[in-house]
Parts: structure tokens; sequence; C-alpha cells
């Protein structure tokens, strides 16, 4: 164990953390790795929120690592969305779905970070002494308890706030945008769904002016995909197979109304196309609506542009 950490403490990584707290590291030695929740994919993970094939590292030709979203998964990339490829630099956090993290490592690591008591050398083991084992070891400020709780504290109260921000945004006319409507039209996703089959049916060119079914590598559980088969034919099994990309919607969705209410414009347009290119179609009205989302902020940001 001593001798692999010593070889491979020196190559880029991925250190994965979540789900229920479990980690482990990814030696990124080959050219190409997917990871997702598929068990062909080469670094499988257990989660609902992931696609079978979610997302790809490369390895370039000059040694730098990219992160390739495939299809319409979303990936963050230091809390931003991953819009189709980044480069990745040391230190760089990439989260997929709500509870897995993978942090992009070059160096290798510290005395400290192998210091296990009972178990020196360990890459896996848990921190808590020094190199010499006479007294604790200091934690480094992100992985220090009090630090982290007092951010929590801190970021658990901004969500609140935002929250409140929100869902206190309905109007008695009903016309701002609000996180009541964006519920109710992730909620008639599968109707969308049922009418972009029928239309296919009777016009397939009408089909694909009007639904963006990507490529070959887009998940089968995609909008797109969904829309090209009519399986499952069922409407519990259409609903389960929905669910998923209802959900991813509407959190894509609900992140650009809050950033257009504070005022971060350039964010709220990204995350309305995410939530546009999750259900990519121009005749459901939950893509019309954050279309138009984008379209207002686009607009109010060419405005402010000018004057």
């Amino acid at each position: 164990m001593a001798i692999f950490s010593l070889f491979s403490g020196s190559k880029p990584r991925l250190i994965q953390t979540g789900p229920a707290g479990r980690t482990r590291t990814i030696i990124l030695d080959k050219p190409m790795l997917t990871i997702g929740r598929g068990s062909d994919a080469d670094v499988v993970v257990d989660d609902a929120y992931l696609a079978p094939s979610h997302a790809r590292i490369e390895r370039q030709k000059d040694g730098a690592f990219v992160v390739r979203r495939m299809g319409l998964n979303p990936i963050l990339l230091g809390g931003q969305p991953v819009l189709q490829t980044a480069t990745l630099k040391p230190g760089d956090v990439l989260q997929f779905g709500t509870a897995v993290e993978f942090q992009f490592v070059t160096k290798g690591p510290t005395p400290t970070e192998n210091a296990k008591p009972g178990a020196p050398g360990d890459a896996g083991a848990a921190r808590g002494t020094d190199p010499a084992g006479e007294k604790p070891a200091k934690k480094p400020l992100l992985k220090n308890p009090a630090f982290l709780g007092a951010i929590g504290v801190l970021y658990l109260g901004m969500m609140a706030g935002v929250a409140m921000t929100i869902l206190g945004s309905d109007d008695e006319g009903g016309n701002a945008p609000s996180a009541t409507m964006i519920r109710e039209q992730a909620e008639g996703i599968t109707e969308c769904l049922t009418s972009a089959r029928r239309l296919r049916a009777r016009s397939e060119a009408s089909f694909r002016g009007a639904v963006a079914v990507g490529t070959s590598a887009t998940p089968a559980a995609s909008y797109g995909k969904l829309a090209l088969t009519d399986e499952p034919a069922d409407e519990a099994g259409l609903a389960a197979a929905v669910a998923p990309i209802a959900d991813a919607y509407r959190s894509a969705a609900l992140a650009g109304l809050a950033a257009e209410i504070n005022g971060n414009l350039l964010t709220a347009g990204r995350y309305y196309r995410q939530a546009y290119e999750t259900v990519p179609d121009i005749n459901c009205s939950a893509a019309q609506f954050v279309l138009e989302r984008k379209l207002s902020v686009e607009t109010a940001l060419a405005e402010a542009a000018e004057e």
C-alpha cells in the first residue's frame, strides 16, 4: 500500500466525497474515463441523480484534463454550470447530482494526509496525528469542523433568505415569475413528452424541428431520447422515467430565479439555459417559460450596457 501511494500520489487524480461521507481516490491514468450511475461506467457512483453516463474526464495531448458533459446532464465546476466542456485546474471541485463531489488533484499527498494511528502511509487513512504521532495535527481550514460549521450556518441563512425571496415572489395577479410557477411547469413535463411522441408519430420533420434529441452519447433517460421511443408506454413507468428530468429542470429553473431576483443576471441566464437543455422542446410550456426568463434577463443586461 505504501509503495502504491508513493507512485500514485504523483499522478493526477480525482478525490470523491459523498454520498454518505464516503471517500475514494481515482487515478487518472487513462486517456478517457467515464463517471456515472451505469454499471459500464469507469467510475460507478450509486446516486439516483446521476445519469448512467453522466460525465467524461479526458486527457488532452498537452497533458491537461477536461471534463465533458454527457448529453444534458448538469455538472457544476466551482459552483458554476458546465455548458459543454471545461479545463480542470488543481483544486477544482466538480459536483454531480446533489451530494457527489470530485476534487481534481495533481500533487502528491503530504505526510499528514497519509498518517493514521496504527497504519502509517495509508493514503486512505483518517487524519489525526502529525508525522511524529505526538500531538493532533492541525487540520486545514476547509477541513476544520468548527470552520465548516460556521460556514454551514451562514450558508443555510443565505439559502433561507433566497428561499423566502423566491417563495414570496408570487403576486396576486400571478404575472411575476415564482417558485410556484416553476413547480407547475415541472409537473407538466410528462404531458409534454406524451405530446412530443404524438408529434413524432404525425410528422418526423415537425418533431425534429421542435425537440432537440441530442447525440448518441445522450443518456437514454434524457427528454429527447424518451421522446424518440414509445417505451415506457404505461403512465406509471413514464412518470418514473420523467421524474429525474423534472427534478433537474426544477432545480436549474429555481436557481435561475434566485439569481435573477438577486440581480445576478448572467448567472440567471446560464441556469435558465440549463433548464431548457433539460427539456429541449419548444412546444413544451416548461421550455417556453425558461426561454422567456432567459430572454428577459438578456434584454435587461443589454439595456444596462447601453446606459
